[in-house]
């Protein structure tokens, strides 16, 4: 049985699906402002609409718009 996990970047998931967040990528810069909008390793993050280039997900209850380019910093397990 293998218990390896499934991870891509938040960047790549579809609308409607809800993940785990498991790592925050990139520069020290980029994390601390991910940490500090409430995005840390194992939230549950539910992406709820692609547009272009942005994408509104939901951390812990908390709405968001963010951009691709951001969104591959995040590394989620999806769980839907």
């Amino acid at each position: 049985m293998s218990t390896l996990k499934h991870n891509i970047p938040l960047s790549q998931c579809h609308a409607g699906q809800i993940s785990q967040i498991t790592a925050l990528q990139g520069a020290a810069e980029i994390k601390m402002r991910l940490i500090h909008l409430g995005f840390h390793t194992n939230s549950v993050v539910e992406l709820i609409l692609e547009r272009g280039q942005n994408l509104v997900v939901c951390v812990d209850g908390s709405r968001f718009a963010i951009d691709k380019h951001i969104a591959k910093f995040i590394q989620v397990e999806p769980l839907s």
